[in-house]
């Protein structure tokens, strides 16, 4: 039987992590307003936390804390990532370019173009590891094996219903992005969010 205490645990800690906007969320939002493979990037970023939720629980959030050097590097190596995402968006809002991603690609490209960002934004941010190996995957390992699976089920439901949620929600006013100050405001906040974030792990991780 489903333990529904942990299941809501589960849902409820997904929910305040998931729903704040960070790389992924930036990275969704600007694929959304393009219209294409909506469900396929749903999937991605939904599977892929599922993905780093049960790495967690099954001790790899543990084995993280016993060799801080892996950590580093790893956490490194995603401020890197961080910047040169950062880099690429300040150009964008530079240079003003506002058309749809993906819009002259052909379906085949574009749908293996779309999987293969998606999964790289989605397992290379160091947020999303920090939020789910660390977070929910470690916790997730404390609980009683009866309890586990439910609290990880209702994180998963939640950051599904998030991507559900913001995927809907950008594509539905991607109308107020016909022109190119829209697309460079949003380049300029997606710029200024991934540097603050770099930063912000970077300065974390030296204090």
């Amino acid at each position: 039987m489903l333990d529904t205490s942990a299941f809501v645990e589960g849902l409820l800690l997904g929910a305040g992590l998931f729903t704040s906007v960070g790389p992924k969320d930036a990275f969704v939002i600007r694929r959304s307003l393009a219209g294409r493979h909506l469900l396929l990037i749903v999937a991605v970023c939904a599977g892929s936390d599922a993905l780093l939720i049960a790495l967690g629980a099954g001790g790899f959030s543990a084995l993280l804390a016993r060799h801080p050097l892996l950590l580093s590097v790893a956490l490194w190596s995603g401020i890197g990532y961080l910047v040169c995402h950062g880099l690429l968006a300040l150009r964008a809002a530079i240079a003003g370019h506002h058309h749809a991603d993906g819009d002259a690609t052909p379906a085949r490209n574009a749908f293996l173009q779309t999987l293969m960002a998606t999964a790289a934004v989605s397992l290379l941010n160091p947020y999303a590891w920090v939020d789910t190996v660390l977070v929910v995957g470690s916790i997730a390992a404390s609980k009683p094996g009866g309890a586990r699976w439910p609290f990880m089920l209702g994180a998963i439901v939640a950051s599904f219903a998030w991507f559900c949620g913001l995927t809907s929600f950008s594509h539905a006013f991607r109308r107020l992005f016909s022109s190119a100050i829209a697309w460079r405001a949003l380049d300029a906040f997606v710029a200024v969010m991934m540097f603050g974030m770099a930063v912000h792990l970077a300065t974390a991780r030296l204090q």
